[in-house]
């Protein structure tokens, strides 16, 4: 016996010995075997620091360490890690030492980190096996088999993050083995899993969070159809097991999945250790009893080209729920709840979730709801829910660690109908979206003895009382009532009180009593306020009861007192701050009419940044308003605006104020101006203004202006619009009529001067200043309505269309939308021309125009090449060369582009061939070729008168004479705009043309016909303006 121990203890410490020799024997072989097949199939970076080969690292294994191993990712990931690990090990088959082949047949991970990624594309960084098999039999004899049947990590960190679904999963201790012949087309993977800590994402929302997971996965893999079967699959989430089955294919541009989970008959306690961690840590001192089931599914295809998704399901059952904590003197009881939810195509503006009931008792308090909702941007809403609870023992039960809360909350809610929502356009380029609809309702809402504190915060708002009864029959919104009364609301020295009761059917009804007093360096101690500091007291008492009606002259009677002193507002957009701030106004009415009311401010004040700002106003009888306002100092649009700030927009400018307005809305009506005592001035630089009719902002560089009773003087003002400049002087005569009576156009006389006038930036539609891009400007350029001014303008250079207008001189008025140039004049092409024309929009892309122009002498030459009219109008004036003169009246249809519409031009005129060659005139040369007078060709023509008359797209030309060279040809007929001719003719022969031959030329422009004969074709066809009617 003795003998047999001895020989045991030698051959194990033999064949320990022999365990730590044998790795020294043949490392170089293994090494470099080894080596060469990752270098063959691996495409990726691949780096580690030492190898080394053991039987004790995965004992009984014999593995090949590679210590601080480290595997870079695939395009466009590729200096991104893949893998690191502390050590990766490759497990060898001991057998195969001994033949020709070394083969490798597991993997293991320890301390690893793990980054799987894709793109918004669907890249991914893990297409980095590179497959050497080109169809040739392989004649390497001493290569290395991979043959993974094993699967090993320990210790490991995972983070998967695909933008494309977009989902992100973040496993810390992962602990992961694996089984099966991966080799195999077809095989069975055996799986173990634990996660010490997970959080899942989905679209940036997280679903799990902190949560323990541990699994028993048996996974059926077709490498041939990249299809994964999960038949045996049992996850542990916490403490609540889930049995989870489906598939999952791989296709060309996306994935296939059919998943379905459930947890049935489970213990509610076990669904609670789920939740997040902000309400699963919340439940830990609590005990939870009861039965649930829940199941869950995600089927369908995810393609992210065509956006196709997956639908998802969650169903849930509660019975005989039961939350009790230690702290609570009540459990929460019968909990009871059906939930049914569907989201198709993972689009939440699908979703339908039915909750067809949730109920629980506390004590005898109770929960009641049955809630369905439909969409989620606009929601069908179904609802009926009744409750009457002590919100103290609900809050203790789920231990709401944050706050206090306090007070019986009563509710009585009956919902059915959309809410819904609309675009409405409430200005030319502006739209705003409004409610359209909403639930039929019914409400009755109760808190009393209400108390809230967060525990954070020194301080509680220790009062909380209100009643909130609201109704809405028909779902029009307008037609809703609401009323809150017996308001009671109390922190520290800070108290709200009253009611208020608002009717929107037919007319505004309101009945409102409220009585407050709020000290905001209190706030600070029960609200959490961030990056914001508040001083002052405000003191408001209002009592106000009665209907708005302006058409029918009425106004709720008020009593009503505002009350703020020393405020104080800084933020941290800005580092100075309002202060000394003081408000003192009254607004009273004693009998409900307009006549009766009285709004009294005195004042509001306040300084920014040492520059102090006073207003005080006293209205009254908004019948036959009588005012006395007045205004004094520095506002700094730029300053007050980065106090409260959007980020990425600027805002600026100076306003300084030192005016006195008084008198009354009768005598400024009926032109008393001598009875009002209007006076002061105002300056403004740097100011953005924009407007509705226009889509760039004017800035006003500099801007002086003087008040008197009769007319706003402008003294000083300098403007630019885009790459426009202004400078005005002059006065608007009834600025007082024009603020009390919306009627009224304001009228007055300027003198203004331009460096530069672009004309087409005024188009509605233009792009604004602040776009990147440059798009053609679209729309016509608008009028105000509202105006009846004068300019007597000149500006040294205008564009417009293509059209570059020097030293333009006139005067300009604008006036009930329509603007008129009178005896303007101005230099194109080298040329003078005066001008008197109308202009008028009748909608944002289309206006109307009438112009009488002359110009006694213009470069028909330059004219072609410089002004796009022109060529359209006369394109056969391509080669002509000379003077000519124009008189001519037309009107006429613009469309969107400013551009002429063709068909609708009207009118008449002449034009004057001064001194012309008709070189290269197509119709000419026809006429000599066909008649073989070579004299006729390219000919020159001097005082020549041609008049015509324009309609519906044709030229009409009355009867022209000429000479030239001894022939005295005549013309008369039609040319329309795309170049048809109808002409006739006849050609003088020399002395006295008293003999001639008969001609006519149709045909086109480009391709004239000239017949020796006389024309008996009809006249061309016209073309009316379709859009003028």
């Amino acid at each position: 016996m003795k003998k047999f121990f001895k020989i045991l203890a030698i051959s194990i410490i033999s064949l320990i010995a022999l365990l730590f020799i044998i790795p020294f024997l043949i490392p170089k072989t293994i090494n470099e075997q080894i080596t060469k097949a990752i270098n063959q199939n691996i495409k990726g970076e691949v780096n580690f620091k030492g190898t080394g080969l053991s039987f004790f690292s995965h004992f009984p294994s014999l593995t090949l360490n590679l210590d601080e191993f480290l595997l870079k990712g695939s395009e466009p990931f590729k200096k991104d890690t893949l893998i690191y690990a502390k050590q990766m090990a490759l497990g060898i088959n001991l057998f195969s030492l001994f033949s020709k082949q070394i083969k490798v047949d597991e993997f293991y991970l320890d301390n690893a980190k793990i980054n799987i990624l894709s793109d918004e594309q669907g890249h991914a960084n893990y297409n980095v096996y590179e497959s050497k098999d080109d169809g040739k039999k392989s004649t390497d004899t001493t290569s290395t088999a991979i043959k993974i049947e094993g699967i090993y990590i320990k210790n490991s960190d995972l983070v998967y993050n695909d933008k494309s679904i977009p989902m992100m999963i973040d496993a810390k201790g992962v602990d992961y083995s694996g089984t099966g012949d991966l080799s195999e087309a077809i095989f069975d993977l055996k799986s173990k899993l634990s996660i010490k800590d997970a959080d899942v994402y989905y679209a940036g929302t997280p679903y799990l969070l902190h949560k323990k997971l541990n699994a028993k996965l048996i996974t059926k893999i077709n490498t041939s159809s990249l299809d994964l079967l999960f038949d045996e699959n049992d996850i542990k989430i916490n403490s609540l097991p889930i049995r989870f089955v489906g598939r999952f294919s791989f296709l060309k541009d996306g994935y296939d999945m059919d998943f379905k989970t459930q947890a049935k008959e489970t213990d509610l306690h076990n669904i609670f250790t789920a939740l997040p961690p902000e309400i699963a840590d919340k439940l830990e001192r609590t005990k939870i009893k009861g039965y649930a089931e829940i199941d869950a599914s995600l089927i369908g295809k995810y393609i992210a080209e065509s956006n196709t998704m997956p639908s998802l399901t969650f169903n849930m059952k509660i019975r005989d729920g039961e939350i009790t904590n230690p702290n609570a003197p009540e459990s929460i009881k019968n909990l009871f709840l059906n939930l049914q939810t569907k989201v198709p195509s993972l689009n939440p503006d699908s979703l339908d979730l039915n909750m067809d009931s949730l109920f629980f008792n506390i004590g005898k308090d109770y929960f009641s709801s049955t809630t369905k909702i439909k969409g989620l941007k606009e929601p069908h809403i179904f609802t009926k829910t009744r409750s009457n609870i002590d919100l103290e023992k609900w809050a203790k039960i789920v231990n709401l660690d944050s706050t206090v809360v306090k007070g019986r909350l009563t509710m009585s809610l009956d919902a059915n109908g959309k809410y819904s929502k609309k675009v409405v356009k409430s200005g030319i380029r502006q739209v705003d979206t409004v409610i359209a609809t909403v639930p039929q309702f019914d409400a009755k809402i109760k808190l009393s003895n209400g108390y809230f504190k967060y525990a954070s915060l020194p301080s509680p708002i220790d009062k909380i009382n209100f009643d909130f009864v609201g109704n809405n029959s028909n779902g029009d919104y307008k037609n809703t009532t609401l009323a809150i009364t017996n308001i009671d609301v109390n922190a520290l020295s800070n108290y709200i009180k009253g009611h208020l009761k608002l009717q929107t059917i037919n007319n505004i009804t309101l009945d409102l009593g409220l009585k407050t007093e709020i000290n905001f360096a209190e706030i600070k101690n029960f609200y959490p306020i961030k990056d914001l500091v508040l001083d002052g007291k405000l003191s408001i008492d209002v009592n106000s009861k009665g209907s708005y009606d302006k058409s029918k002259k009425m106004f709720p009677v008020t009593n009503a007192f505002i009350k703020l002193n020393k405020g104080y507002i800084k933020t941290a957009n800005f580092n100075e701050a309002i202060e000394k701030i003081d408000v003192d106004a009254v607004v009273t009415n004693n009998n409900g009419n307009l006549k009766g009311t009285l709004l009294n401010v005195k004042p509001i004040s306040f300084e920014m940044a040492g520059q102090p700002f006073l207003l005080k106003a006293n209205v009254s009888n908004l019948e036959n308003v009588s005012y006395n306002v007045s205004s004094r100092g520095t506002l700094d649009i730029g300053k007050l605006y980065k106090v409260f700030a959007i980020p990425g927009y600027q805002v600026h400018g100076l306003i300084y104020t030192n005016v006195n307005f008084k008198g009354l809305q009768s005598d400024a009506l009926a032109g008393r101006y001598n009875r009002l005592s209007n006076r002061g001035m105002m300056t403004i630089k740097d100011l953005n203004i924009l407007t509705d009719m226009f889509p760039s902002p004017f800035i006003i560089k500099n801007g002086k202006f003087s008040f008197t009773s009769a007319a706003l003087k402008f003294d000083e003002f300098n403007a630019s619009y885009g790459g426009s400049d202004f400078k005005l002087n002059g006065n608007l005569n009834n600025y007082v009529n024009f603020i009390f009576d919306e009627r009224e156009k304001l009228t007055g006389n300027f003198a203004l001067h331009s460096n530069k006038i672009i004309a087409d930036e005024f188009m509605v539609y233009a792009p604004s200043s602040n776009t990147t891009s440059t798009p053609a400007a679209k729309g016509v350029i608008l009028i105000p309505t509202n105006l009846n001014v004068t300019f007597n303008a000149n500006a040294n250079d205008v564009a417009y269309n293509g059209l570059n207008l020097k030293n333009a001189k006139g005067t300009m008025t604008l006036n009930n939308g329509k603007l008129s140039l009178s005896q303007t004049g101005f230099d194109i092409i080298g040329a003078k021309v005066v001008m008197d024309a109308t202009y008028q929009s009748t909608s944002t892309k289309s206006a109307n125009f009438d112009f009488k122009l002359n110009a006694k002498e213009f470069d028909i030459a330059k004219a072609y090449k410089e002004i796009k009219l022109f060529r359209e109008m006369a394109t056969s004036a391509s080669k002509v060369k000379g003077v000519v003169g124009l008189d001519y009246q037309i009107t006429g249809r613009l469309n969107d582009e400013m551009y002429p519409v063709f068909p609708s031009i009207k009118g008449g005129g002449s034009l004057t061939l001064k001194d012309v060659k008709l070189a290269g005139f197509k119709m000419m040369n026809a006429v000599s070729k066909e008649t073989k007078r070579d004299s006729l060709t390219n000919p020159n023509l001097k005082d020549v008168v041609v008049k015509t008359t324009i309609k519906n797209n044709i030229i009409t030309i009355e009867r022209t004479k000429m000479k030239i060279a001894g022939f005295r040809p005549r013309f008369e007929g039609q040319v329309s705009f795309d170049g048809r001719l109808n002409l006739s003719g006849r050609l003088g022969l020399p002395p006295f043309g008293i003999i001639g031959i008969p001609l006519s030329v149709t045909g086109t422009q480009e391709k004239p016909v000239v017949k020796l004969k006389r024309n008996k074709e009809g006249k061309l066809e016209e073309t009316e303006d379709a859009d003028s009617k």
